[in-house]
C-alpha cells in the first residue's frame, strides 16, 4: 500500500495503472475509518479494481469552524486498517494541496436545486464543499468506478447528478448502510457521543424503522407519522432537526404513484449530529 500525499506522485503512479489498463476505483473519506468505509473497500476489491481511498478532511463542506476543528482525526490508525485490506493507494492531500488559491478564494462545482433542499437549506454550502472536493478528486484520479455509501442519501443523489450533467465518465456504485448489530449506522461521528448517549443512539434507527414499517401500508399516513415519530425520538431524548419522507429517486414529495419512498432524517444527541435513511417499498 502506498501513501501519498503530492499530486505529482499520484499522477504518475496512476498513468503507471492505466498503462497496464487496470481498472481503477475511488473511495472518498475524510478519515476515521470505521466499518462502512471497509465495506466499501471490500466491494471494490471484489470487482478486481485497483482501489484508492482518499482521505481529506475538506474544510469548506462544514459550515461551523467548531464542527471542522472537532471532527475525529486518526491517520495512523486508518491507515493501519486499510492496509488490511490491501488498499493500493491512500491519498492523504494538505488543505494547500487542494485548494491552492485558499478556502475562501475557490472554484466551485455546484449542483442546483438539489443541494438547496433539505440538508442544503440547513447546511449553508456544505453541499457546495462536496461536490467541489469529489470534482477535484475525480479529475486528478479518474477513476473508473467510484464508491459511496447510502447513509448520506442526498449527497449520493446530487453526486451521481454532477456525474450526468458534467459528464464524468465514471460509474457511481452505491453500498448501502452499514449498521452495528444494535442499528446504529457506522459514522466517523459516533466516536464523539458519550458513553450514555451511546446506549440510546441505536434508538435513532429503531424508531425510524418502526415508522417505516407503518408507512409500508399507509402512504396516506405520512404527515401523522411525522408528528407522531418526532415526539417519539424527542422523549427519547434527541433533538429533530428534520425528518422527511420523500421519493427516493429525485427527492420530491411523493405522489399516488410513488413506489419507493425515503425517510429521511438528522437529529442532536447532545452535540453530536447524526444522520440516517430508511428506503420503504409501497405496498399497493
Amino acid at each position: 500500500m502506498k501513501i501519498i500525499r503530492s499530486i505529482n506522485n499520484l499522477k504518475q503512479i496512476i498513468k503507471i495503472f492505466r498503462d497496464k489498463n487496470y481498472i481503477i476505483s475511488l473511495i472518498p473519506t475524510m478519515g476515521n475509518i470505521h466499518d462502512g468505509h471497509l465495506n466499501l473497500v471490500k466491494k471494490a476489491k471484489l470487482m478486481n479494481t485497483t482501489c484508492i481511498v482518499s482521505i481529506f478532511i475538506n474544510p469548506t463542506q462544514f459550515d461551523q469552524l467548531y464542527d471542522f476543528n472537532n471532527y475525529p482525526r486518526s491517520i495512523k490508525l486508518d491507515c493501519k486498517k486499510l492496509m488490511v485490506y490491501n488498499v493500493d493507494i491512500v491519498f492523504i492531500p494538505s488543505v494547500l494541496t487542494m485548494y491552492p488559491s485558499g478556502i475562501n478564494n475557490y472554484t466551485c462545482m455546484y449542483v442546483p436545486v438539489l443541494s438547496e433542499i433539505l440538508e442544503g437549506s440547513k447546511r449553508l454550502n456544505h453541499y457546495k464543499g462536496v461536490t467541489t472536493i469529489i470534482s477535484k478528486l475525480f479529475n486528478l484520479i479518474k477513476p473508473n468506478l467510484a464508491f459511496f455509501g447510502e447513509k448520506d442519501f442526498q449527497q449520493l443523489v446530487i453526486i451521481k447528478r454532477m456525474v450526468h450533467d458534467m459528464h464524468y465518465n465514471i460509474k457511481i456504485i452505491s453500498v448501502p448502510t452499514v449498521r452495528e448489530i444494535n442499528g446504529l449506522a457506522y459514522s466517523s461521528r459516533n466516536t464523539l457521543l458519550s458513553k450514555d448517549e451511546y446506549k440510546i443512539a441505536h434508538k435513532f434507527y429503531l424508531t425510524l424503522k418502526s415508522m417505516a414499517d407503518k408507512l409500508q401500508n399507509n402512504i396516506h399516513y405520512v404527515t401523522d407519522l411525522i408528528k407522531i415519530t418526532t415526539h417519539q425520538l424527542e422523549k427519547i431524548g434527541f433533538l429533530v432537526d428534520s425528518l422527511y419522507v420523500l421519493d427516493s429517486k429525485n427527492l420530491t414529495c411523493i405522489t399516488n404513484n410513488s413506489k419507493n419512498i425515503i425517510i429521511l432524517s438528522t437529529v442532536w444527541l447532545g452535540k453530536t449530529r447524526l444522520i440516517d435513511n430508511i428506503k420503504v417499498e409501497i405496498f399497493k
